[in-house]
């Protein structure tokens, strides 16, 4: 397994990774996860993180800043392959990103997900009592 860092999108890439990503149920329609959407995060504050073998994108997660945090974005692992670690892995990847540029790091998880939420615990993270998550789809 290797460790990918990208700042530019290709169409296979982008393929696989939504392929992951729809069957993980990380994304929807609604997200607007587009091609354009986040080539346009990876040239700005954005990286693409993957673990793969042989081509085969076995995890994935999208991170960018605001100069002060990192967000975690979409972090997810073939079902096949979690609890070997990956998950572990690619957080590792976005600390190691938090540390070295000193900015928080921050992600969202969904309270019907124990698995992901005792990773993210077991790594420091914290619920950040008092806030509800909002989000304006619409425009």
């Amino acid at each position: 397994m290797t460790i990918h860092h990208y700042k530019q999108l290709s169409d296979d890439l982008y393929q696989k990774v939504i392929e992951l990503w729809t069957i993980t149920g990380i994304t929807n329609p609604a997200r607007a996860d587009s091609f354009e959407a986040i080539q346009h995060s990876l040239e700005n504050t954005g990286t693409l993180i993957t673990a793969q073998d042989d081509g085969q994108v076995l995890g994935a997660m999208w991170v960018n800043h605001d100069y002060r945090r990192l967000y975690i974005h979409h972090m997810a692992v073939l079902p096949e392959m979690q609890n070997n670690g990956i998950g572990k892995t690619l957080l590792k990847e976005a600390l190691g990103i938090a540390k070295e540029t000193g900015y928080q790091a921050k992600l969202e998880v969904h309270r019907d997900n124990p698995a992901a939420r005792h990773l993210y615990q077991k790594m420091g993270f914290k619920d950040l009592e008092g806030y509800i998550t909002m989000i304006k789809r619409e425009l």
